[in-house]
């Protein structure tokens, strides 16, 4: 049996030169709508099977790690004194793209009785988990197996409480997957990937979108408190002042008025206007700056 190490080299080995399970939506997106429903993701993604882009490993997310150990969680009971292989990939020949290799890695597979097993630890309910990884559960059918279960568990839940779920075999959903290869396919005859230093939200992962919304959410309740301070602020300086006081003190916060002062600053133009035998540039220092995410709220 491969050691977790192992076998998730040998998936990221396959990304190069071949699309597994986890690209299925991505075909079927492209079945459905066309090459227009391509994002620059997608394409990068494309880049990398094809061997034009280097892969790059996602870090990650708490998430991510919890779903990895309800996946271990379950080896227990589908062991391989039980007849399961962890990690199994499953690969059909008479799907033969011309460009790139399709197959899939089974959380778990029996080989004897044909059957995938497909771990989700997931916060919605079943049946949207069901919805959400529909591509990817109807992939295998798509690839030859007989028969595919959904097992999700529950955040927040011992892992030893989840559900199981027998997947339809859809016809349908199978035919505009085999479409969306073909349609992928021709496209890669002539495909020439370039990076784009410039994204649009639309061409970041699922988990990178709910980041970006969750940072955004958190700066606009920033900016509508930071209102809210300066309309209290301007009360209690209004009735320190009218009053004469100096200081309010509490256990959790001192408010002090800070009277009314000079500033000074240094007036730099008019200094090089009346010298002009000065260089700025004599007097410059320099440091580098690490790169940050400049943010801006529209």
């Amino acid at each position: 049996m491969k050691t977790k190490t192992e076998q998730k080299q040998e998936i990221v080995k396959s990304r190069v030169g071949g699309f597994g399970g986890s690209d299925a939506k991505m075909f079927y997106k492209v079945g459905l709508n066309g090459l227009s429903a391509l994002s620059d993701t997608d394409k990068r993604r494309i880049a990398v099977a094809l061997g034009q882009a280097e892969y790059v490993e996602i870090p990650a997310t708490a998430a991510m790690e919890a779903g990895n150990e309800f996946e271990q969680s379950l080896i227990s009971k589908f062991s391989p004194e039980n007849g399961w292989e962890n990690n199994y990939k499953i690969k059909n020949d008479w799907i033969s793209p011309k460009n790139f290799d399709v197959f899939a890695h089974a959380d778990f597979y029996n080989n004897e009785n044909d059957i995938v097993i497909e771990a989700k630890y997931t916060s919605s309910s079943l049946e949207q988990t069901e919805n959400d990884y529909m591509a990817q559960l109807q992939w295998y059918y798509m690839l030859g197996v007989e028969q595919v279960y959904l097992v999700k568990g529950y955040p927040g839940s011992d892992f030893d409480k989840f559900n199981e779920r027998f997947i339809i075999r859809d016809e349908n959903f199978i035919d505009i997957l085999l479409h969306g290869i073909k349609i992928i396919d021709e496209f890669c005859d002539t495909f020439i990937y370039t990076e784009k230093d410039e994204w649009t939200e639309g061409d970041l992962l699922p988990h990178e979108q709910r980041a970006v919304q969750l940072m955004y959410n958190y700066l606009e309740q920033i900016k509508v408190m930071e209102a809210e301070v300066d309309k209290h602020k301007q009360m209690l300086f209004e009735v320190m002042d009218k009053n004469g006081v100096k200081s309010i003190k509490s256990d959790k916060y001192v408010l002090t008025i800070v009277p009314e002062s000079v500033r000074s600053t240094f007036d730099k133009k008019k200094l090089l206007k009346e010298h002009p035998e000065i260089n700025e540039a004599d007097y410059l220092k320099t440091s580098k700056v690490k790169p940050y995410l400049k943010i801006i709220l529209k």
